[in-house]
């Protein structure tokens, strides 16, 4: 039961909360505050340290992955026979060059392990023995609409005020936001046309729209650059090419932005797909382009886990670092050794399901499958479509107390939090010029929510404390 104080408490951070703009829309139309933690997660400073060191190491990664066209061909077009949002994707690419500027701004997510699954992953993975030198697990890298870097921002603001005025915790520094701004605002000075603007493309209904205005707001505080927001079906009637630009109402688009495109319901109108070849035959700096966008797919982030693969793409030293926070990936046609004897991944994760994640080639939030849902979506998988599904083995998260505050109430819950790392890195023709770790972005769910999206209804912003 709360005190009075308590109640207070959350009372204040609630309407400091909408102050700051952390705001989103309910399904229904109404608007609410965004989920958020009163209990900043508490790592230790190595593990904080880690986190920023994968950056720049993962950014350059999928850079590099990126610029090798056939490689990404060569292990997506067979899933697009059966996929057809990635053979959207994959029909996309013009084979001449009109974009020489690479923009990259990414989310690298983890989660930090408990002593058990390190020790288990020691003896079951030997390429993996290196792994007990770190209990961070990559969850998945973003690369496509990397969302929360305003709001996050925000959230830290609010835990700086109550904290550090009480003299309870110091909050870890966050202001991605700003980062973001600023490399938008450099890209536009490197594209220089004049009468240039910055596109986003956005879907029709958006339940995240003032984590994308905050980012429209302070470009124009800061740098006076005005942002457009389209879908790609409007991009397609109200857009031309003119010189090799994109000109939108009579100006250049020097960037267009992505918080749209990584579904396949962006692409339902013929209309969104013909935008999106217009974007693709001008010279706008895309953020991502279609090659990040796709190196960003988890059939990629399977591949990447193998040695022999991952080494073609960094050296050897920033191989070793990465490879030591993957866990086991699969194709539901592997073949796994067990202690009963050799067995497909199918049959395997059939008998043990709550040991696995089921991941089609989505981002999202709310597209993967857990436990019984694994074994119930098998049984409507045909063999054909294997492939366009990866198997990954479930990470075993620490747990931690903390207050849980979503649409105006709270509660105390055994959680678990995921930290992800946001990322920076722009390069031409694939040479990095700048890669940076920009800021972090933490989310907390119930220990028994398995999806981790905060627009999706499943987790709560959060903020980062050292132990």
């Amino acid at each position: 039961m709360q005190t009075q104080v308590q109640k207070e408490l959350i009372e204040n951070a609630i309407e400091r909360a909408k102050l700051f703009g952390m705001l989103n829309y309910l399904p229904d139309g109404n608007l609410t505050h965004t989920p958020f933690s009163l209990s900043p997660y508490s790592i230790s400073n190595s593990e904080l340290n880690e986190m920023i060191d994968l950056t720049t190491h993962f950014s350059e990664l999928m850079i590099n992955v990126s610029q090798n066209w056939d490689f990404l061909e060569e292990h997506l077009k067979p899933i697009a026979k059966n996929d057809h949002f990635i053979r959207i994707l994959l029909d996309l690419r013009k084979k001449e060059v009109t974009q020489n500027k690479q923009l990259l701004i990414q989310r690298n997510d983890f989660f930090l392990v408990n002593d058990e699954q390190i020790n288990c992953n020691k003896k079951n993975h030997k390429e993996f023995e290196d792994s007990s030198e770190s209990i961070l697990r990559q969850v998945e890298i973003n690369t496509v609409s990397v969302s929360f870097p305003f709001l996050i921002t925000q959230l830290a603001r609010l835990h700086k005020y109550f904290y550090e005025q009480n003299k309870l915790k110091a909050i870890i520094k966050n202001n991605p936001i700003k980062h973001v701004v600023d490399a938008f605002a450099n890209a536009l000075e490197e594209y220089n046309a004049k009468s240039s603007i910055i596109l986003l493309i956005a879907q029709s209904k958006e339940n995240n729209l003032f984590d994308q205005i905050g980012l429209e707001q302070l470009l124009w505080d800061y740098h006076k650059i005005k942002t457009v927001r389209k879908s790609l079906s409007e991009i397609y009637e109200i857009c031309k090419l003119k010189d090799g630009h994109l000109i939108l109402d009579g100006e250049i688009v020097a960037i267009t932005y992505y918080r749209a495109g990584y579904s396949p319901n962006d692409f339902i109108e013929n209309e969104a797909i013909k935008g999106r070849q217009l974007i693709e035959a001008s010279s706008t700096i895309q953020v991502p382009n279609l090659s990040i966008q796709l190196a960003g797919m988890k059939k990629i982030q399977q591949l990447l886990t193998k040695p022999e693969i991952i080494s073609k793409f960094v050296s050897p030293e920033i191989s070793k670092l990465i490879l030591k926070t993957f866990v086991k990936f699969h194709t539901l046609d592997d073949i796994i050794n067990t202690p009963g004897g050799n067995v497909s991944a199918s049959e395997w994760v059939s008998i043990n399901p709550h040991e696995y994640v089921l991941k089609p080639q989505r981002e999202g939030g709310g597209n993967n499958f857990f436990g019984k849902e694994i074994t119930n979506i098998l049984s409507t998988i045909q063999k054909s479509n294997f492939n366009t599904y990866v198997l990954m083995e479930k990470i075993n998260a620490k747990t931690h107390p903390a207050t849980l505050v979503v649409d105006g109430k709270a509660e105390n819950l055994s959680c678990i939090s995921e930290v992800g790392r946001y990322g920076i890195c722009t390069a031409e023709n694939g040479k990095v010029i700048n890669n940076n770790d920009i800021g972090y972005l933490v989310r907390t769910k119930s220990k028994n929510v398995d999806e981790g999206g905060v627009s999706a209804g499943f987790a709560c912003l959060n903020s980062l404390t050292i132990n």
